[in-house]
């Protein structure tokens, strides 16, 4: 809660947003994605947490911001679906296509692939993808790196 305004937190820890994404209760405050709690008809509950939601929303404040024009609402328009499930096997879900198995696996593949910006970057994680996929290279890929001030108690102190 903010002292001296009507704000209140929703849902999840979410910020309740009109159809602008203004957050409720606070002036020239915006709020998108994850953290967007925009209810419709449709979305009772508020709108999906997913990437495409996000994008929508960045892509309509852009513009609404960029051209000082408020006389549209945000209006989600859901894509679909896609997530892998393993080695060869994917599930896609895009309005009346429905696809499961290799099939749907390669389709997650050229999706992802083609929205990736660059030519070189499409080449590299072409690439990355062969050769993981036939070498069976399934490590695990963390990067940990270090706090250079460490609070007391955190695995990174050597006492």
């Amino acid at each position: 809660e903010f002292e001296g305004t009507d704000f209140r937190q929703g849902r999840g820890g979410r910020f309740p947003t009109d159809r602008f994404c203004r957050v409720t209760g606070l002036d020239d405050i915006f709020a998108i994605g994850d953290v967007n709690l925009m209810t419709t008809e449709e979305y009772p509950a508020g709108l999906p947490q997913l990437a495409q939601v996000a994008i929508q929303q960045g892509r309509f404040l852009a513009r609404s911001l960029n051209s000082g024009k408020w006389n549209r609402e945000f209006s989600y328009n859901d894509k679909g679906s896609m997530a892998t499930i393993g080695r060869n096997r994917a599930v896609v879900d895009m309005r009346r296509l429905h696809l499961d198995g290799f099939i749907a696996w390669l389709a997650w593949m050229f999706i992802h692939l083609i929205s990736l910006m660059g030519m070189r970057n499409k080449i590299s994680v072409l690439v990355s993808w062969f050769w993981a996929y036939f070498s069976y290279n399934t490590a695990l890929r963390l990067l940990l790196a270090g706090s250079k001030y460490p609070k007391r108690g955190r695995m990174w102190d050597k006492g």
